[in-house]
């Protein structure tokens, strides 16, 4: 799976379950760290990292391609039927 995003400040990447995040300078982190903390509000995860959190999920849920672990708690959240 590889997903793109482009803002006007950072590049925002998807790839093999790996978030990465460019904004001055490369960060990154585990997809399902960014899942865990979209749905719980908590992780340490780079600021930069915490600003994309709902895109990055919203993308993934709009598109199928996020992992049916987590699909129970953000279905939930987002009101959608499974």
């Amino acid at each position: 799976m590889k997903i793109r995003l482009g803002y006007p400040d950072r590049i925002v990447e998807v790839k093999d379950r790996t978030v990465y995040v460019f904004k001055g300078r490369l960060v990154s982190a585990p997809l399902n760290e960014l899942v865990s903390y979209y749905l719980k509000g908590d992780g340490l995860l780079p600021p930069a990292i915490r600003e994309v959190a709902r895109d990055v999920v919203n993308v993934l849920l709009r598109t199928g391609r996020l992992e049916m672990d987590y699909q129970t708690g953000t279905q939930y959240i987002h009101g959608l039927s499974g």
